[in-house]
């Protein structure tokens, strides 16, 4: 409160904060979907956000797993 009866306003950081937990989820290894979960959001939501902030994406499918015949 300013002391004038009306709050502060605070911008949009409820939303940067998200933001900035999708990223980090993404750049820790977690897939979209996962992040979408995690965060409570759609993952339409996950790859707008993404890709606003400049975020190289991944491949898609991981082929990097055990049954892969392109492990290294």
């Amino acid at each position: 409160m300013t002391g004038d009866g009306f709050e502060r306003h605070l911008g949009n950081k409820p939303n940067m904060d998200r933001r900035e937990r999708v990223k980090a989820l993404y750049e820790q290894g977690l897939t979209v979907r996962e992040v979408a979960d995690a965060v409570g959001v759609t993952f339409q939501a996950v790859q707008s956000m993404l890709d606003r902030m400049g975020v190289p994406r991944r491949p898609r499918g991981g082929n990097m797993g055990a049954h892969s015949r392109h492990k290294k």
